[in-house]
């Protein structure tokens, strides 16, 4: 790791929303891999502190999930997004289960180098960064 990315890696507890858009007549399924994917995470994720699921509205065309997702640090996000079976779950979530792109919102203390970084690891999803008005971030 260069030393510009120990900077870009650098940081303290952050937090991640994840908003999910589920085809009507795919809930089931979807609810099931749910729990699949948090016991592998719970397993072999311990940069994970909090991985949370809520179901926040649903129409007649689809329901919408939100992942709650603490992390120790960056190095625990960046471990869970390349963890084999969140690609895997990932995978099989964009092949007819989800209606529409996962939405991303990342709560931090990064700099605007740290967030360019982690805009060009998110590339392809729709992500944004809370804009905290007030707040803090322990370092563990």
């Amino acid at each position: 790791m260069t030393n510009s990315d120990s900077e870009t890696m650098a940081s303290n507890v952050l937090a991640l929303e994840a908003y999910e858009y589920v085809k009507r007549g795919r809930t089931e399924l979807y609810e099931e891999m749910a729990e699949a994917i948090d016991k592998k995470v719970y397993d072999s994720e311990p940069g994970m502190l909090v991985h949370a699921l809520t179901k926040i509205s649903e129409d007649e065309t689809e329901t919408v999930y939100r992942w709650l997702e603490v992390f120790e640090n960056a190095e625990a996000l960046k471990a869970h997004i390349e963890n084999p079976a969140v690609v895997a779950h990932i995978e099989k979530m964009n092949n007819g289960v989800l209606s529409g792109p996962t939405e991303i919102v990342l709560y931090t203390d990064w700099d605007e180098t740290q967030k360019a970084h982690w805009r060009e690891v998110f590339a392809g999803a729709k992500l944004v960064f809370a804009p905290t008005l007030s707040g803090f971030y322990v370092k563990r």
